[in-house]
């Protein structure tokens, strides 16, 4: 690591520290999963709207199954219908186990609203299907993903603000893909041993020297300096 300077390494406390580069780019690409989630949810969420709308304020009709073919754990319905003599198509997603495949020509009855009859959907329709369950795991799942990624961007900007900088030993070191994973050994000021790796660029020969950060209020958290 070069000839460094503990105690001017310390200090130098609070550092001037931003969030760590990995953990901005593991962000990036969350957050932007999550973006294309809340899009996709926004169309889900009118969906909701419309279906609430049709409760309260529409009619009821007598449509004409058109084609209708099974999905995974849902039956697809296509119908047209008329109002006023005029005709007007529809389609569905219908959950399986309140809907079977229907052939052509059977009858449908549909909801619509008088308004705009394009908007309309079966009576028996539901929102909700256990087989889109998944997508809102992952949807909570990516949430969780960014909650957890802002929480270690700041533990690390504030162990490389405010760590305390001592002489540590490495005691193994091995390649991990382009980098290797660093083990070291150390004395806190408090004289208390700790063990810990951290991911280096180069190589450590173990023996040797080796300079560490960590945090005074807990030892666990601590890294290379400079990090």
């Amino acid at each position: 690591m070069g000839e460094l300077d503990v105690s001017n390494a310390n200090s130098k406390i609070p550092r001037e520290a931003g969030f760590d580069d990995g953990i901005i780019a593991a962000l990036a690409f969350v957050l932007f999963l999550l973006v294309l989630w809340i899009l996709l949810a926004g169309f889900r969420v009118h969906g909701i709207y419309v279906h609430d709308a049709l409760l309260r304020e529409g009619h009821d009709a007598d449509a004409e199954v058109i084609k209708s073919y099974t999905g995974r754990g849902n039956v697809a319905v296509e119908y047209k219908f008329f109002v006023d003599g005029v005709a007007y198509a529809g389609r569905a997603d219908m959950i399986g186990d309140d809907y079977s495949v229907q052939a052509p020509g059977d009858r449908i009855f549909i909801r619509y609203l008088p308004t705009n009859p394009r908007i309309n959907q079966p009576v028996n329709w539901r929102w909700f299907s256990i087989w889109e369950l998944p997508y809102y795991v992952f949807g909570a799942g990516l949430l969780v993903g960014v909650a957890i990624l802002v929480i270690m961007g700041l533990r690390k900007r504030k162990l490389a603000r405010f760590g305390v900088v001592v002489e540590g030993r490495v005691i193994g070191c091995a390649p991990k893909r382009s980098r290797f994973t660093t083990y070291y050994e150390f004395t806190t000021k408090e004289n208390e041993r700790v063990e810990g790796s951290a991911q280096t660029l180069e190589e450590r020969e173990v023996g040797k020297p080796f300079l560490v950060l960590y945090q005074k209020d807990k030892p666990e958290r601590n890294d290379c300096y400079p990090m």
